[in-house]
């Protein structure tokens, strides 16, 4: 996925591109059904066919300046909200209740929140370009060459970075308490 990429970025003239709108966030769309819950295979192919299908029957209402991740996260958890609403028929509220219950572990979600938080702000006391790269790679999704061609760096240098960044952290985590982490 390409947060960085605009709308306008898509199209080749007046043509939208489906099929790069395809390859850099097909993974996004299915992150996104199953954050949401659980279906099955074939419901998660007629989500993302029903995603671009949305794409395509209004690429010529796109404003091309803004951001294309949030646009398809939006009409994906549409699709989806549509999707549990028609399956939903299937069983009753207590099956749904007993599926999102084991889906979304409080204590774990919290957990997750809390080791997240505390790996940002040792990162931060590495170094800013430590921080940077970092955080651009796992939290802004961007790949090695868009960071390196942002930072002024090889892509072997940020390479290196990330992996020693990776290595300090695992260690910091272990010193933290975080054992799970060797």
């Amino acid at each position: 996925m390409k947060n960085e990429e605009l709308i306008g970025a898509y199209f080749d003239g007046s043509t939208l591109n489906l099929e790069r709108i395809l390859d850099d966030y097909e993974a996004y769309i299915i992150t996104i059904i199953r954050n949401f819950g659980t279906l099955s295979q074939e419901d998660e192919e007629e989500i993302i066919s029903d995603v671009f299908l949305v794409i395509w029957r209004n690429k010529d209402k796109l404003n091309k300046n803004l951001k294309f991740s949030p646009y398809i996260a939006g009409i994906t958890r549409k699709i989806i909200c549509k999707k549990f609403r028609q399956v939903q028929s299937e069983f009753d509220i207590e099956d749904y209740e007993k599926i999102l219950v084991s889906k979304f572990n409080v204590d774990k979600i919290i957990e997750e929140k809390d080791i997240n938080n505390w790996i940002i702000e040792n990162v931060k006391k590495l170094g800013e370009k430590e921080y940077q790269i970092f955080t651009k790679f796992y939290y802004e999704d961007k790949k090695i060459k868009t960071i390196a061609r942002e930072l002024g760096l090889s892509s072997s240098n940020v390479k290196t970075t990330l992996h020693r960044t990776r290595e300090k952290v695992k260690k910091l985590l272990n010193l933290g308490g975080f054992n799970k982490y060797e």
